[in-house]
Order: structure tokens, then C-alpha cells, then sequence
């Protein structure tokens, strides 16, 4: 393993490196993140692979990468039958690029993990992934922060369907609607296979979060779903909280920073009386104020399996006083404390509990040993 990331070695560093590349029999993972290798040292990195036979593991993070360089690095991944895991996360790859690394997608068996994170794909770059992806080895694809929108993330529906490997995809921070969403979510109802779904920070509204929730009622394999950051609103918590009453594989469900408010708590939190196997919870920044607190307190009284709420914790402003649980919130959250034995970890931060409020949740939680209190 060599690790050379943030050294600005430039075209020139990556170009001596895969000369070495192309005799080293031993090394198995590199790292080059952050050195301004740019479309030159791709190149060159791109060459040494077509004939390096042990090389695992490649991470070209922060290099100012643009489609030329994703083309070349695509090009070696058609040939190449050893590498499994490729991050090209935070450079400037754009639909070219995609679509090149896309067709040696098609070609290649032996890759199963790809980071294309923080670059310019649009829909025409996801759509030319997701028909790679109908046949392809993938098992974690990660396009956060793009450029995704609906008809990209209908395309990646549509590879969903039919996709037997893939196991997680990130699709967070990009410009998915409620149309995108709908079409994931007729997806996830027929597809096996997905476990972890990364939705957040898109526009995803109720009618999305509902498309969601009904396919959560037949899927049996999604055990991590992320919709943080969205806009879904108490309507689209209450769809969400309805198919979690009959949903038996999902353990972790986000749901922060989308204005659930009390309503939208009391929803999941009745959800979670009857539910069996959810061990977290994120509901932070959704204004659930002392009502919803209460709810979810009243929830956590029977729930034995819960192991990690975060609470409506947000920033020291004005989102801190539109969270408010105040100290009605911390006391009925406390007495719920008292006779949940599971919860190993509650986030109450920036809610004004006041000493009164801080105090019966430091007396409910005394003496539980690994017990994680954020307030």
C-alpha cells in the first residue's frame, strides 16, 4: 500500500509513478488524491494499468481529472482484469467522461466499487451509467453531487429492475424531483438486491416521499435509506411512518432537515411502536418542537430495539428556536429514558432544554455505562 495524497506531485510525479506501476508486482493500493495530476497524469496512470496485473485498489480523488483523463483511465479498465475499486470522486468529469467510463463498465467484470462524486455528470452521463449497470459487476456506486436530475435517476430506475449486484447507491446532492423518486421507487419494489439508498439533499417533495414509502411496504432487502435534506413535510413523514409499520428490513432511516415538524414525528413515532428492527434514527432539524418530542418519547417507552435517535439538534440561531423541544420535550424524552433499556446514543443538541430540562436527561441516562449523551 502507498499513499502519496496531497503532495501536488503534478503530471510529472503521477507520470513517474506509473512507470513504476507498470513493473511492480507487490502493490495493491494507491492513493494519489489531491496532487494535481490532471488529464496528464491520468493518462499516464491509465497506461500503466493496462499492464499492471496486481494493483486493487485506485484513488485519483481531487486531481482536476476531466474528461480526457476519464476516458484514458476507461480505456485501461476494458483491458484491465484486476482492479476493484476506483475513486474518481471531486474532479471535473463531465457526460463524455461518464459515458466512456460507462462503456468499459460494460466490458469489465472485476470492478465493484466506483466513486464519481462531486463531478459534472448530467442525466445523458447517468443515463449511458445506468445502462452499463444492466449488466455490469457494480456493487457500490457513488454519484453524490452531481448534476442528476429526473431523467437520470429514471434511468438508474430502469437499470434498478433488472440489476442483480449492485448493494449501494448514493444519488445524494444532486437535482432528483418527485417524478426522479417515483421512478426509484417502483424500482425498489421489484428489485432484490439494493441495500443502502442515499437520497439526500435533492427536492424530493411528499408525492416522492410517498412513491418511497410504498415500495419500503413490499421491499425486503433495503436496510439503509437517507432522504436527509429533502422537502418532504409531514405528509411525506406520515407515508413514510405508514409503510414502516409493516416494513421488516429497514435499520436506518434519515430523515433530517425536511420540516416534519410535529405532525411528521408523531406519524414515525407511532411507527415505531409496532416496528421491530430499526436501530437509527435521524430526525434533526425538522421543528418537532415539544409536541413531537413527546410522541416520540411515548414511542420510545415499548421500543426495545431503537439503538441511535438523534433528536432535533440543530445550529445556535434561528433554526435552534424553530426546534425548540424546550423542557416539556426533555422531560417526557427523560422519563422515557428511565424505562428504555436499549437507546445507546441520543443528540439533543441546540434545542434550549434550559437546567431543568438538561437535568432530568442527565438523571436518566446516570449510571448507563457507554451510554453516548450529546446535548
Amino acid at each position: 500500500s502507498l499513499d502519496v495524497g496531497g503532495n501536488k506531485i503534478g503530471p510529472t510525479g503521477a507520470t513517474a509513478i506509473a512507470e513504476a506501476l507498470r513493473f511492480n508486482a507487490v502493490l495493491t493500493n494507491l492513493r494519489l488524491g489531491y496532487n494535481d495530476i490532471r488529464d496528464e497524469g491520468a493518462v499516464a496512470i491509465a497506461d500503466a494499468l493496462r499492464v499492471n496485473g496486481v494493483l486493487k485498489s485506485l484513488n485519483l480523488r481531487l486531481n482536476d481529472i476531466r474528461d480526457e483523463g476519464a476516458a484514458a483511465i476507461a480505456d485501461a479498465l476494458a483491458v484491465n482484469g484486476v482492479l476493484t475499486e476506483l475513486d474518481l470522486s471531486y474532479n471535473d468529469i463531465e457526460d463524455t467522461g461518464a459515458e466512456a467510463l460507462a462503456s468499459a463498465l460494460r466490458v469489465n467484470a472485476v470492478l465493484t466499487h466506483l466513486d464519481l462524486g462531486n463531478n459534472r455528470i448530467r442525466d445523458q452521463g447517468a443515463a449511458a451509467i445506468a445502462e452499463a449497470l444492466r449488466g455490469n459487476g457494480l456493487t457500490n456506486l457513488v454519484l453524490t453531487r452531481n448534476h442528476i436530475g429526473d431523467e437520470g435517476a429514471a434511468a438508474l430506475a430502469s437499470a434498478l429492475r433488472v440489476n442483480e449486484v449492485l448493494k449501494a447507491l448514493s444519488l445524494g446532492e444532486n437535482r432528483i424531483r418527485d417524478e426522479g423518486a417515483k421512478a426509484i421507487g417502483q424500482a425498489l419494489r421489484v428489485n432484490g438486491v439494493l441495500t443502502h439508498l442515499d437520497l439526500g439533499n435533492n427536492r424530493i417533495r411528499h408525492q416522492g416521499a410517498a412513491a418511497i414509502a410504498e415500495a419500503l411496504r413490499d421491499n425486503g432487502v433495503l436496510t439503509n435509506l437517507s432522504l436527509w435534506g429533502n422537502y418532504i413535510g409531514p405528509e411525506g413523514a406520515k407515508a413514510i411512518g405508514g409503510a414502516l409499520a409493516v416494513n421488516g428490513v429497514l435499520t436506518s432511516l434519515n430523515l433530517g432537515y425536511n420540516q416534519i415538524r410535529a405532525k411528521g414525528a408523531a406519524a414515525i413515532a407511532e411507527a415505531l411502536r409496532g416496528n421491530g428492527v430499526m436501530t437509527e434514527l435521524n430526525v434533526a432539524w425538522n421543528s418537532i418542537g415539544p409536541a413531537g418530542a413527546a410522541a416520540i418519547a411515548e414511542a420510545l417507552r415499548g421500543n426495545a430495539v431503537l439503538t441511535n435517535l438523534r433528536g432535533n439538534a440543530g445550529l445556535t440561531n434561528l433554526v435552534l428556536w424553530e426546534n425548540n423541544i424546550g423542557n416539556e420535550g426533555a422531560k417526557a424524552l427523560a422519563a422515557a429514558l428511565r424505562v428504555n433499556g436499549v437507546l445507546k446514543s441520543i443528540d439533543l443538541r441546540a434545542n434550549s432544554l434550559g437546567d431543568e430540562g438538561q437535568k432530568a436527561i442527565y438523571d436518566a441516562v446516570s449510571g448507563r455505562e457507554g451510554f453516548e449523551l450529546r446535548m
